[in-house]
């Protein structure tokens, strides 16, 4: 049995006239009429009663009629969305994220991206850098992001958005007063950093802001992630430079303050496979480039809260 032989039998059925079924399929009516005849020999039973006037379905064909339309949907269905998947427009995506990405931009994009597709369902998971480059390789993640990656020949590596870097400072905190504080000024000032493992991560762009700022930072802390770093400064244990998304945080206590001259900034890459040109994730990845994202919630609005 074919989908042909149903389509036929569930045309026939509709017109219920051999004649009208064979001029709406565009086929001459002896082959339709051996088709049906074919169709009721291999499953066993009379699916029409025939008469000069024209035919109609028997009670096994009106049974038979309901389960071949729903093939018959089930076979289109089944067409069009492995079409729609060619497209890009269906199907699942897999992507990770490590880290404070996920407090600011990484719920946008996926949210802008929604919109955009949202047919396709995209599917979440935290996973450290290393494990995501191991995902990758293995075939079952489309997709990874963090705040940086090491060079690696088989994975794609590109910077999603630059986020800016601001000062989380406890509120009893002489700087507290200042609409802004410079680099410079944190040439003295014990500070934490975040994330005390994997490495290189974020503490070490960190420790090369301070670099180019002139200065070795004195590293009062070394804490396992954001929000350890946001306890710590609560506490006042001291200050930490951190991603302007983190000012969505509340704590007792934590304030923060924009960081100048120069403004330093964090970068967000994302990583996927190289040479991996299904629609569905050059889809994704093209959406991800052109998204035009608003600026981050700004960090003053938060500096009068959490205390």
């Amino acid at each position: 049995m074919e989908l042909r032989h149903l389509r036929y039998f569930v045309t026939v059925a509709e017109e219920r006239s051999f004649r009208r079924a064979s001029q709406r399929l565009h086929v001459s009516q002896p082959p339709l009429s051996r088709m049906i005849k074919q169709l009721e020999a291999e499953i066993g039973v009379e699916l029409f009663d025939r008469s000069p006037t024209g035919v109609d379905v028997t009670a096994a064909g009106a049974v038979f009629l309901e389960e071949a339309r729903r093939a018959l949907h089930v076979a289109n269905d089944a067409v069009e969305k492995s079409q729609r998947a060619a497209r890009g427009d269906f199907g699942h995506i897999e992507v990770a994220y490590y880290g404070s990405v996920i407090f600011g931009v990484i719920p946008r994009l996926l949210g802008e991206y929604r919109q955009l597709k949202p047919r396709v369902a995209v599917r979440l998971s935290s996973l450290t850098k290393d494990r995501q480059i191991r995902a990758l390789r293995e075939g079952w993640l489309d997709v990874g992001f963090a705040r940086y990656y090491r060079s690696e020949p088989d994975i794609a590596s590109e910077i999603v958005w630059r986020e800016p870097i601001v000062l989380a400072v406890h509120a009893d905190h002489p700087l507290t007063g200042n609409t802004s504080v410079a680099m410079a000024e944190l040439r003295d000032e014990p500070l934490i950093v975040f994330p005390s493992a994997p490495r290189p991560s974020f503490a070490d762009e960190l420790l090369q802001l301070c670099t180019s700022a002139g200065f070795s930072p004195k590293i009062a802390h070394e804490a396992e992630d954001l929000l350890a770093c946001l306890a710590l400064v609560s506490s006042g244990v001291a200050m930490a430079p951190v991603p302007v998304s983190a000012a969505i945080i509340k704590l007792p206590n934590l304030r923060f303050l924009r960081l100048a001259r120069p403004e330093p900034q964090s970068s967000l890459y994302c990583v996927y496979r190289r040479g991996d040109n299904r629609p569905l994730l050059t889809e994704f990845l093209e959406t991800v480039r052109s998204l035009a994202l608003p600026p981050l919630p700004g960090f003053e609005a938060c500096r009068g809260e959490g205390g």
